[in-house]
């Protein structure tokens, strides 16, 4: 005669489960901390790449600003217009003052 041979069933005890949650709690530390230092990296670059276009336009800027200034001096206007052979004539000068 064959014996029959009843398996008994395995229960999680509080000491499995414990293990069970603290692997899955240190696999979702190691993935959180890899994602959070790929973003800041990204962002750090991002960072440097605005800043560096900032400085390029601030140069820009200047250089306009240079430009302008020089283009608004009254010599240069004047030495155009005496280029073109206009005179200045003082009866067709009007004075504009802002106050009253």
């Amino acid at each position: 005669m064959a014996k029959i041979v009843k398996k008994k069933r395995r229960r999680l005890s509080l000491n499995g489960i414990a293990i069970i949650l603290f692997s899955f709690s240190l696999i979702a530390w190691l993935a959180s901390s890899l994602l959070v230092n790929t973003m800041n990296t990204k962002l750090t670059m991002k960072i440097q790449t605005m800043n560096e276009e900032l400085t390029v336009l601030k140069s820009q800027n200047q250089s306009l600003t240079y430009e302008i200034s020089n283009l608004e001096n009254k010599d240069r206007v004047f030495a155009a217009a005496t280029a073109a052979n206009l005179d200045q004539v003082s009866d067709n000068i009007i004075s504009v003052s802002g106050e009253e």
